[in-house]
């Protein structure tokens, strides 16, 4: 059988010749990777129109069987042509109807490769409990835009936390409703297995899951480094001494074990009083006014549900700028800013004895504004983070760029930042014609890969009027964060630095005069 995929125009390829794919170099196979996966997210497209074209010739306009329904039949349809099993095949009849029903504006975003499938997933999901179908035609609407009007990549978490944002926007007496009726619900479960084991599940007020496995977490890491155990099954022995109060050993059977194993109850303790869980608000949602917050390690939760853990006892309340410190009021006059009257309040970036080091509070504001580490897709929390100078800061010439600003900060997790210092990709940090902070890497052969879309100022406009700038005199960082190229060398570190910096100016002259031909990109 003739395979016509085999015999695609070369542009379906990005430039690569399938038949000789050694012939071209690496920055054309990324672009060939990036069409891969439109084209990808097109056949997704294509399959659940055409599953929702089935459904209406078999089920909508057909008379029912007897034995088998003819929504049986058009499912068994789908899992024998894909040889898939068939509660796979009816995600996949349930995805195309829910598109093409309720997320038609979405779907597009399927078709022309903003999303891929297993995103449009996540967007499925994060609605399934609108009813409304005036609030779901709305959704849809604002979801589009989103996705559309945002430089950058979407991943499961921020898009995610995006949809939900949306949608508390939407129906928030309905988000509030699901959240009491979830904690209704709340208790524990055990299933066993046929091999001898079995599985304990809990559900529970956010927070307290992230209090109990800091617990579990706690107590499996107190082994010494020569325990055998994998950290999952380190983590199930230490959650069984923690429920039943037995002891938790190390089992790395040396007489000369240095293990200091705690009482399960002292971890409980201490855990209890140390854990740092960070809900990230707007201040007038604390007083009693509309709005959504942000928990680290879970996302977007309730106006509601904010108040009840600013009313924990041991809830400790920070605003992000510093209180001791005024500000200076800087009026916005460039293009980066959404206004050109927007007042921006700015602070001290860096400490006065190190001026490589930012401020406690700078860093705190950086981590909120970020979320995530900002590698595209990364899961960990900036919390959790490195703090990274997105251009090098010179110690030998600090007036040559790589301000300690929150402008020139990033959150990157541990393998992100060391990818950073060590390998020879370039990053890049600047503010659009919108006034979003916009991430790009760029990879050695000059390959550009755009960062996440989304960060909590999406959340939190009003982040985006505090900097954070060294000397605290200086007005908000400009639009472009990059340096002169043409600093001295006077080792391999600094030529790396020099040549960084180099590529940065070159990067946004050529940015610059793409946007000036062609303007901005629709998305």
């Amino acid at each position: 059988m003739s395979n016509p995929w085999i015999d695609l125009p070369d542009e379906f390829h990005a430039g690569v010749d399938p038949a000789h794919p050694e012939r071209s170099d690496t920055a054309t196979h990324m672009e060939r990777f990036r069409s891969i996966r439109h084209g990808e997210a097109y056949l997704a497209w294509s399959r659940y129109q055409s599953i929702a074209t089935i459904y209406d010739q078999l089920v909508v306009n057909s008379d029912g069987g007897f034995f088998i329904d003819r929504y049986t039949e058009m499912v068994t349809r789908v899992c024998r042509e894909d040889a898939i099993t068939r509660y796979r095949a009816d995600q996949w009849v349930g995805e195309a109807l829910c598109l093409r029903d309720r997320l038609p504006k979405v779907a597009t975003t399927l078709r022309d490769g903003i999303l891929s499938r297993e995103l449009i997933q996540t967007v499925i999901a994060r609605t399934d409990l609108i009813s409304d179908d005036a609030v779901i035609a709305d959704l849809d609407t604002d979801i589009e835009h989103s996705l559309r009007s945002r430089k950058g990549a979407w991943s499961k978490l921020t898009l995610r936390d995006m949809v939900d944002r949306l949608v508390f926007r939407h129906d928030p007496d309905a988000v509030r409703e699901r959240r009491r009726e979830t904690l209704d619900k709340r208790g524990v479960w055990t299933d066993n297995f046929i091999d001898g084991t079995g599985e304990i599940t809990g559900v529970m007020a956010a927070e307290n899951i992230r209090i109990a496995e800091k617990a579990v977490k706690a107590l499996a890491d107190t082994v010494c480094a020569h325990d055998g155990r994998k950290r999952n099954q380190r983590n199930s022995d230490a959650m069984f001494a923690l429920l039943t109060g037995t002891i938790f050993e190390c089992q790395c059977g040396r007489d000369d074990c240095d293990a200091e194993i705690p009482d399960p109850a002292e971890v409980v303790r201490s855990v209890s009083t140390e854990i740092v869980i960070h809900v990230v608000t707007d201040a007038a949602v604390i007083e009693g006014a509309p709005g959504i917050g942000w928990v680290d390690g879970h996302g977007v939760v309730s106006d509601e549900h904010v108040r009840d853990l600013a009313n924990r006892p041991d809830a400790i309340i920070k605003p992000v700028t510093p209180v001791r410190t005024p500000p200076v009021r800087v009026v916005a006059d460039d293009a980066s800013d959404a206004s050109s009257t927007e007042v921006v309040f700015v602070y001290p970036g860096a400490q006065a004895a190190d001026p490589y080091r930012p401020t406690t509070a700078c860093a705190e504001f950086v981590r909120v504004r970020d979320g995530y580490c900002i590698e595209p897709g990364c899961p960990c929390s900036s919390f959790d983070s490195d703090l990274d100078h997105v251009t090098e800061y010179d110690r030998t010439n600090p007036a040559r760029g790589g301000a300690t600003s929150s402008e020139n900060l990033n959150a990157k997790c541990r393998f992100g930042l060391l990818h950073k210092t060590f390998g020879d990709w370039i990053d890049l940090q600047y503010r659009d014609d919108d006034g979003r902070l916009v991430t790009e890497f760029v990879t050695p052969e000059g390959f550009t890969i755009l960062g996440d879309a989304e960060t909590l100022e999406d959340f939190f406009p009003n982040l985006r009027r505090i900097r954070y700038e060294q000397p605290p005199q200086a007005p908000p960082t400009p639009r472009v964060i990059a340096g002169d190229d043409t600093p001295p060398t006077t080792n391999r570190l600094a030529s790396k630095h020099a040549r960084r910096r180099a590529e940065r100016a070159r990067n946004r002259r050529e940015r610059e005069r793409r946007e000036e031909i062609d303007g901005p990109p629709p998305f």
